[in-house]
């Protein structure tokens, strides 16, 4: 798969084109999934951010991108309720770089009433496998972060909601202010601001560029607008480049860097969406199944982040027990206390501007909260595995029912006699050996089958272990040959994932014995009493 790989002297061009050409858009809308989010910028545009560890990065896209890229994954990520409450109907006030790294940061303010302004910045850390996204108030102090390193013993991650930001460490380097008056290529990895792709092609072409200390220079000059062609992109294999003229061997992008940035991230983050062959050859089904997993997967990692509730509040009671005070400027402090185990020493991020007492309130703040996250992502995951399972199930009946169609034995639509819409959905009709039998081919028609057109002694089928149809015989209190129960069988173990077994395992008992389980889906029963035959899938007509 293609990677996307930036450099500071990227990051500046997009904030000085963020800051000189976005200013002043009105966020009307924001989108996401995975490890990106998206923000409609009214007038300009929509602006992606991407913290994804291949392809990191913003840039602008349109709409039907955006539409495109989320059929490549539903999973929400968690920073994305947060920035529609905090940024929605804000307005971009400016954007610049931080440390002359690749690290942007735009500020964005709301109005809350006359004359009064609540400010946000949202942080992309572009850094490859450590990127991130961070949404601040206006002291920066972090409200939310995409990615949430995992914690190892009593270290912490850098950036957790409720404590001050801190950008990544400095890399060692001279700052662009700092840049000599004459350059020459060996002194190029000694300057901070540009990237090693840069660096490189720089080295490998020095002597075919015309003045190119003075052309890098001009990347921080601080009167040089995007429109200037300053920044014009390139690329040269996975690096994206800006640079005022062309590199031999670097191929020119069209647009501005945000614009030939929102291609380049389309492109590498739903490559494979976008290769037409593939997304027509694609099973609509097969692509709903891998929606539903992949939500499923990450409501998984949110839940394993919420069960550090309880380590929050064993880090509040530490610091309510502990004698100490927290060093004046400290963002972690080492307490000791006594636990389950006896004296015990734990090292807790603290917020330097609270005291002891406040920072033991935010520990609590953060315990309470994650504990209410974790019922609730719980019952989510409980929501969404059922789910699954009736879209898995669907997917078998509505495939047993397009094969019996091809073959013209797959019953006919039942029309129930009085009811105002006339065919029941989900529900076909045999008839074998003057005995009437009803299949659900949906989970709504299994519990119509079950519970709405089975009386108390009709027999109940329904193949053992594997999602499949409810399968009613009617037997109007007569007495039903054994072949008959069989054939039966046969139907139910066609409509069931075991269709292709040679052999199947259905469950047999009466309608009485079948309960509704409360609190699952239509089709979910449970089964008191029960009998085992072992047959053949088949329809009538197919069966010996």
């Amino acid at each position: 798969m293609t990677s996307l790989r930036i450099g500071p002297e990227t990051v500046r061009a997009w904030s000085v084109e963020l800051d000189q050409l976005w200013a002043g858009a009105r966020v009307r809308r924001i989108e996401g999934a995975d490890s990106w989010i998206a923000m409609e910028l009214h007038p300009i545009g929509w602006l992606i951010c991407s913290w994804n560890p291949e392809s990191c990065g913003c840039g602008r896209v349109d709409r039907e991108t955006i539409d495109r890229l989320r059929l490549a994954g539903c999973r929400q990520p968690p920073i994305l309720l947060a920035l529609k409450s905090h940024l929605s109907g804000s307005h971009l006030v400016g954007a610049q770089q931080l440390n002359a790294d690749r690290v942007l940061l735009m500020r964005f303010n709301r109005p809350v009433g006359l004359g009064i302004f609540r400010e946000r910045n949202l942080i992309l850390e572009a850094s490859l496998r450590f990127s991130n996204l961070v949404l601040t108030d206006e002291n920066r102090n972090v409200l939310e972060t995409a990615r949430t390193q995992k914690l190892s013993g009593d270290r912490v991650s850098r950036n957790r909601p409720g404590f001050p930001y801190l950008p990544p460490p400095l890399v060692v380097g001279l700052e662009p202010r700092e840049w000599p008056e004459e350059m020459n290529p060996a002194g190029l990895p000694m300057l901070r601001g540009i990237g090693k792709g840069l660096i490189g092609i720089l080295q490998s072409n020095w002597e075919k560029l015309d003045a190119p200390g003075e052309l890098l220079k001009s990347l921080y000059s601080a009167d040089a607008p995007p429109t200037a062609g300053i920044f014009l992109p390139q690329r040269s294999g996975g690096d994206f480049l800006v640079f005022p003229v062309g590199i031999p061997g670097a191929e020119k992008l069209e647009g501005t860097p945000l614009v030939a940035a929102g291609a380049w991230l389309a492109e590498t983050l739903g490559e494979r969406l976008f290769r037409p062959e593939e997304r027509k050859a694609e099973n609509p089904g097969g692509r709903k199944a891998r929606q539903l997993k992949n939500r499923l997967e990450g409501l998984r990692i949110q839940l394993e982040e919420c069960k550090q509730a309880e380590l929050w509040k064993r880090r509040g009671e530490a610091l309510l027990s502990w004698r100490g005070e927290i060093p004046d400027g400290a963002t972690e402090a080492e307490v000791r206390f006594w636990g389950e185990s006896g004296e015990e020493t734990i090292r807790i991020p603290v917020n330097p501007h609270l005291s002891r007492i406040e920072n033991a309130q935010a520990c609590f703040r953060h315990y309470h909260r994650g504990k209410a996250m974790k019922e609730q992502v719980e019952l989510e995951i409980r929501r969404l595995e059922q789910e699954i399972r009736n879209f898995e199930q669907d997917e078998v009946l509505s495939e047993a029912l397009s094969i019996g169609l091809k073959k013209n034995r797959a019953g006919k639509p039942f029309s129930a006699e009085g009811r105002k819409t006339g065919k029941v959905a989900g529900v076909r009709r045999f008839e074998i050996g003057g005995f009437p039998v009803f299949v659900g081919t949906s989970a709504k028609g299994n519990r119509e089958v079950t519970f709405r057109i089975a009386s108390p002694e009709d027999l109940w089928f329904h193949a053992k272990g594997v999602p499949g149809a409810h399968v009613i015989l009617k037997t109007g209190r007569r007495q039903v040959p054994q072949v008959v129960i069989e054939a039966t069988a046969s139907i139910a173990a066609f409509f069931s994932k075991a269709r292709t077994s040679s052999a199947t395992v259905v469950e047999m008992t009466e309608k009485r014995h079948v309960r509704s389980a409360q609190g699952d889906s239509p089709g979910e029963v449970t089964v008191s009493c029960s009998t085992v035959l072992t047959v053949t899938a088949g329809l009538p007509g197919e069966v010996s």
